[in-house]
């Protein structure tokens, strides 16, 4: 294990994650509504600060809290003392402070000055506003007369749904009828009706304040306000670059007695809009939507359930009770094909109603010569080659998670067309258009770039063939093969199974180097990921896709594999490729003006990772699957928390290999690598794998987990399942008990009847 435990630990009875020791940066958590609407997305951090952003049905983007710019102050108004609830960004200490990071939630509850204090921090699913509830007791045997500030900054800037950039133009109202202050955008043209912001008391209102520079002193520095000498909220307005929102509360507490304070803060269309959602809401009601959010994160949660041993538990308890967090999360304030789809591969398992709407929504982005648009939400029409390949492996992970063969005849237009056609039919588009669209050596071209966005053209790079989105091709061939035998399409089956055995011929015939494959060749024949390249002569993403898609045999893929061990596994995770590119060509374009050693040049890209440990149980590679997953945890002992500094309780999205922050995490929950990881963990590594006709089991355990459990939903059916790998065969299920008897094969037919089953496998 890593070193998570000298900063918090994970509390699985109680679905959270407790902080008690300050960590080596900033650690956040993500609070949101629902999917699909209009989204409100927000970070609490363990202090309590945090950006938030809204984004409109149409994908029109809104700053509403700036980074670093939102907190709750507690003065004593008898000695002037003033703490925050975390003790800083004001330099006073508090004792026993506990902060818990909950899927629903942020809570941080402290003492000071014999107050004992909690502020609470969500986002109800139904509105797109943010609910701070500050409790305060009074711990002393005298009255005590409290003022509480809250303060946000409020930008109001954004981009429209083609990613325009507009600005603002502000000024600030009290408006006493609220009990607060409303940050008036009056900047023309800007595309959202909610272009304003507000902050509002619900109890114990005093005055408000709508100018930062009222509330702090010359240096800006909201670590020592003015309320640390006396200053109180006189009501006054703000403009432009000045304007922020401060809410004044005061009141009483009795000896041993308590209060409470509810601040809102959000978008709004108008001062009326504000009325109507500060009717709806009361402390009680306030509680009974925090529940809600509670229960709908519970929900989620109970889907599935992992445990590899007590030395594992942290990594567990990051599946048990955060993963699916980030992988819902992962679709509030994004709309991304590649994102979207990649990431219902894991949302399905627990959240199968929500991923088919994704799908859906997916698929409508697809113009009718079978390519697609990089995203929706914001519109981006730059063309990626990889866009139309995850259709062809998604939709059929989807079907034989759920049995949902329907979703095929769901009737969708194309984009920007007249046309409308089955999601059948934009599948069979999708892999038509990628097998056409190809250049003089017959792979597919890359375009704008592939699944590496860093792979963009510079002014001369030329046509350039993707290998990888060649191979990923190949992937979803074979998965609309047997997904064409299953309709009983034979001439489908027989097009692509052609498709597939010409394109991997091309494939090995032109980009097998030697040991491994090439990542990308230019018009010109200059290759990237080769052993002729200077930099960047090879690449992690093609030797897992070639597994993936199958497209050679098992000795080939075998040799390609362990390059991957051999060039590059560091001790910070999985290169991306290696070594980087140190200097720019023009021939390659933007990847080689990144950082060396760092994202998508050389650094450790977990989403990549997640590849590589499902190609590592395809291979049978138990220990070399299992040290990937470790490698990728935030608890990664040869990369602990302390160098890492990332969440425990997310997935991140890469490590530097950049000597001065070597190790350093990034990027956490908004990435792709969570919902792989859980896939590669439950379907690959457990091996209970979704199938047609049920469930497939086929574990590819490492021979450090002797024993391990997973509760698991499939097709309405629940599979508590118990592996036995005390033989250390790792690989494959030599017996397999189902309520008790002992079945043939390894595939447990689903019952239909949403039945429990109990099963004991064997290695």
């Amino acid at each position: 294990m890593g070193t998570i435990e000298k900063y918090g630990r994970f509390i699985e009875d109680e679905n959270c994650f407790e902080i008690f020791a300050e960590p080596p940066r900033k650690w956040r958590n993500i609070l949101y509504n629902s999917w699909g609407g209009e989204e409100y997305y927000s970070e609490a951090t363990h202090i309590g600060d945090g950006m938030s952003r809204y984004r409109d049905s149409l994908g029109n983007t809104l700053n509403v809290i700036a980074y670093d710019a939102k907190y709750l102050y507690i003065r004593d108004d008898e000695t002037g003392t003033v703490f925050n609830p975390a003790g800083m960004p004001v330099a006073c200490d508090v004792k026993n402070r506990k902060i818990r990071i909950y899927p629903s939630k942020t809570e941080i509850s402290s003492e000071c000055l014999d107050l004992r204090v909690s502020a609470r921090y969500f986002v109800p699913a139904g509105e797109c506003a943010e609910i701070w509830t500050l409790s305060l007791e009074n711990l002393s045997d005298r009255a005590r007369k409290i003022s509480v500030f809250a303060y946000a900054a409020f930008p109001l800037n954004g981009s429209d749904h083609e990613q325009r950039s507009f600005r603002s133009d502000r000024y600030s109202e009290i408006i006493e009828d609220c009990s607060g202050v409303m940050i008036v955008n009056r900047a023309m043209g800007v595309p959202i009706r909610k272009k304003h912001g507000f902050l509002c008391a619900l109890q114990h209102f005093r005055a408000a304040n709508g100018n930062r520079d009222d509330f702090t002193r010359a240096d800006y520095s909201l670590a020592s306000p003015k309320i640390l000498w006396g200053w109180n909220a006189d009501n006054k307005a703000g403009y432009f670059w000045d304007v922020a929102a401060i809410v004044q509360t005061s009141f009483s507490i009795p000896a041993k007695g308590r209060e409470r304070n509810d601040f809102i803060a959000g978008p709004c269309e108008s001062r009326e809009d504000v009325k109507k959602l500060l009717a709806r809401l009361d402390a009680a009601e306030i509680d009974r939507l925090e529940k809600e959010q509670l229960d709908c994160e519970l929900r989620r949660s109970s889907a599935f359930h992992v445990s590899t041993g007590k030395e594992n538990a942290d990594r567990d308890a990051l599946i048990n009770i955060f993963a699916k967090k980030q992988i819902y999360s992962y679709l509030i304030d994004k709309g991304g094909v590649r994102d979207n789809l990649q990431n219902d591969n894991g949302l399905v398992l627990f959240d199968p109603p929500t991923a088919r709407k994704n799908i859906l929504k997916c698929l409508s982005v697809q113009k009718a010569d079978g390519s697609s648009l990089h995203s929706w939400r914001p519109l981006n029409r730059k063309q990626y080659s990889d866009k139309p390949a995850w259709c062809l492996q998604t939709i059929p992970w989807y079907i034989k998670e759920t049995g949902d063969f329907s979703i095929l005849d769901e009737e969708l237009p194309f984009f920007e067309s007249t046309e409308t056609a089955t999601v059948m039919e934009h599948m069979r588009r999708a892999f038509r258009h990628l097998s056409k669209d190809t250049g003089k050596r017959g792979l597919c071209l890359q375009h704008f770039a592939d699944w590496n966005d860093a792979l963009e053209p510079s002014a001369k790079t030329g046509e350039r063939e993707s290998i990888m989105v060649s191979q990923q091709l190949c992937a979803g061939l074979l998965e609309l093969e047997e997904l064409a035998l299953r309709l009983d399409d034979r001439a489908l089956a027989e097009e692509v199974r052609e498709k597939h055995s010409e394109m991997s011929r091309k494939i090995n015939e032109v980009a097998w180097d030697g040991r491994w494959y090439q990542r990308t060749i230019c018009e010109d024949g200059h290759p990237l990921g080769s052993e002729r390249n200077e930099d960047a002569k090879i690449f992690l993403n093609t030797q897992s896709w070639a597994v993936i898609g199958g497209i050679a045999d098992k000795k080939r893929l075998l040799e390609c594999m362990e390059s991957v061990d051999k060039y590059l596994t560091k001790p910070e995770g999985y290169a991306i490729c290696d070594p980087p590119c140190r200097k720019f060509d023009e021939r390659i374009g933007r990847f080689t003006t990144v950082m060396p050693y760092s994202t998508e040049n050389g650094g450790c890209y977990n989403h990549a990772a997640g590849f590589k440990a499902v190609a590592d149980c395809m291979l049978g590679r138990a220990e070399r699957a299992w040290e990937t997953f470790v490698k990728v945890c935030p608890d990664n002992p040869e990369l602990p928390v302390e160098i890492s500094a990332t969440e425990p309780f997310s997935f991140t999205n890469h490590y530097s290999r950049v000597q001065s922050c070597r190790g350093r995490g990034g990027y956490a929950w908004r990435t792709g690598t969570a919902s792989w990881f859980t896939v590669a963990l439950i379907e690959w590594i457990f091996g209970a794998r979704r199938h047609y006709d049920g469930l497939l089991i086929s574990p590819c355990l490492s021979s450090s987990v002797k024993k391990a459990r997973l509760l698991r939903t499939c097709k309405g059916d629940l599979f508590d399942i118990e592996i036995d790998n005390s033989s250390g065969r790792c690989v494959g299920a030599a017996e397999i008990f189902v309520d008790g008897a002992k079945i043939s094969g390894n595939l447990i037919p689903s019952s239909k009847k949403g039945a429990k089953r109990t099963v004991k496998v064997l290695i």
